[in-house]
């Protein structure tokens, strides 16, 4: 299957980029596209223009400042994961990225354009959402749970970008994750990320719901019973509603326990 036809441009700057996307209705940026190439080749999606923002110096870049480590949107996974600060400040995004596809995959994939395109079974929307992430785009700071809030979407508005991604240092929190899938390189079926500090737990579920979901409280036990209050699990080509209901329970203490021993 071959996409529907569509033109290309690929811009010198952010401003640029933004000024061409709004300019078209139904214009899409390219990042990665390890996710929506293959959505046009299905004609899953279709676009008009694709605006290629992979070059774009302003959306790359790792930096620690203040005790906030910021990850340009454009940034390759691959590039990410193995990053001293990245490492050192967001030990459960590392978790999270290693688990993303093959490393061929991660080397173009870029977290920016995983939030941007928050598929609900991924495991990135949900890690920005345990570590509360900030999130800078082209027009605006909003957090991840509220960039996050839409089913199957996000609140970007059309010609926004994502320039960066915030988050503050959870160095010495223990983290976990667990999931399921049919592969070790497909999209989960179902998983769980915990991020804990003693006296407090965060945990996100993905799969659980049609959005990522996350839960905060004092215990590990009580941020479990909360998050799975708020699922409402779903049924598509990978598995029924049912079996993400029977496995979500098992997940979250999976990622929770091993968040015990990091």
């Amino acid at each position: 299957m071959k996409p529907r036809p569509f033109a290309y441009v690929r811009p010198t700057s952010v401003e640029e980029a933004v000024a061409l996307l709004t300019a078209t209705a139904g214009a899409l940026p390219l990042a990665g596209g390890q996710s929506l190439v293959p959505a046009l080749i299905l004609r899953e999606q279709s676009a008009p223009l694709l605006v290629d923002v992979t070059r774009l110096d302003a959306l790359r870049g790792i930096a620690v400042r203040d005790g906030t480590l910021s990850i340009g949107a454009g940034q390759p996974m691959w590039d990410l994961e193995r990053d001293a600060a990245v490492i050192e400040h967001a030990p459960l995004l590392v978790r999270a990225l290693q688990t993303v596809g093959a490393p061929g995959i991660r080397s173009r994939a870029t977290l920016g354009g995983s939030l941007a395109w928050s598929d609900p079974t991924s495991q990135l929307p949900a890690t920005l959402l345990a570590l509360d992430a900030t999130i800078v785009t082209t027009t605006r700071r909003v957090s991840a749970a509220a960039l996050l809030a839409l089913e199957r979407g996000t609140a970007l508005a059309h010609g926004e970008l994502v320039v960066s991604i915030e988050l503050r240092s959870q160095a010495g929190a223990g983290h976990g994750l667990s999931h399921v899938r049919r592969s070790h390189i497909t999209w989960p079926v179902a998983g769980a990320v915990a991020l804990t500090r003693p006296g407090f737990a965060r945990v996100a579920l993905y799969g659980a719901a049609p959005r990522p979901i996350c839960a905060e409280q004092a215990s590990g036990a009580d941020a479990i019973t909360a998050v799975l209050a708020m699922a409402a699990p779903f049924a598509d080509e990978r598995a029924s509603a049912a079996y993400r209901s029977s496995v979500l329970p098992t997940l979250a203490g999976r990622a929770l326990a091993e968040a015990g021993r990091h």
